[in-house]
């Protein structure tokens, strides 16, 4: 059996957390008093989501509108917000938007991507990449540089390729409710220079990659689900 992959979602963002953490880049006052303010509101969630029914091994089927959000706290007890979304369609390929708030401000990632196969990572084909900086700045990039690093922005979106089965089953419990009978497994992603290792929960019920839960074991990061939906995602860009 094929190891899972859906679970890089934790893994991947646990290695950017502590990129970003290395690089200490500024603190914007604002940015933090709402990433503050938003986390302090936030509680364990009281609804209760069933374990998944025999036989289910995958989320739900893409569809535009459908999006999933994140608290992710770095090795510094900083907290932040990544949202993914489903935001459009083109043919057989599916804009996916990636939204991450911070102390440092907000910056998005928008990739038109064509997966294949829900389940096998190499038919993953990335077409186009727009991304948005702190500042506003908004940047495409040139159809040749996508071509050339298309390896490493597949890395970025292989947590949409789902392959659960055989794997244990538990209960976790984040803002966004229960969740029982999660599978859970260890991963072990690359971002750049920085590695990452974490235990993660996911469940057929969430929308895109079906992530819960992520616990670092080598760094002290963390990423609860605090809301998602199948439907009313918009583009940020």
């Amino acid at each position: 059996m094929r190891s899972p992959v859906a679970p890089w979602l934790f893994s991947i963002a646990a290695a950017a957390a502590v990129a970003s953490s290395a690089c200490g880049p500024s603190i914007d006052p604002a940015a933090k008093a709402d990433i503050d303010r938003r986390v302090s509101v936030l509680q364990a969630g009281a609804v209760v989501v069933p374990a998944p029914a025999p036989g289910v091994f995958a989320p739900l089927p893409f569809a535009v509108g459908q999006w999933s959000q994140y608290k992710m706290t770095n090795d510094k007890n900083e907290p932040s917000f990544l949202t993914y979304k489903i935001v459009g369609q083109d043919g057989d390929a599916l804009w996916l938007e990636m939204v991450n708030e911070s102390y440092q401000g907000k910056t998005i990632q928008r990739m038109l991507v064509a997966f294949g196969s829900r389940t096998d990572p190499s038919q993953v084909q990335i077409r186009a990449v727009t991304t948005k900086d702190v500042k506003g700045t908004v940047t495409e990039m040139p159809p040749p540089v996508i071509q050339m690093m298309q390896a490493t922005y597949r890395s970025a979106v292989a947590m949409l390729v789902i392959n659960w089965q055989g794997l244990p089953q538990e209960t976790a419990t984040v803002p966004a409710g229960r969740f029982e009978g999660c599978f859970k497994t260890r991963t072990d992603a690359q971002w750049g220079p920085f590695r990452s290792v974490a235990d993660s929960w996911s469940h057929p019920v969430v929308p895109l990659s079906g992530a819960v839960r992520s616990q670092g074991v080598d760094h002290p990061f963390t990423m609860e689900l605090t809301a998602f939906g199948a439907s009313g995602a918009v583009s940020e860009m």
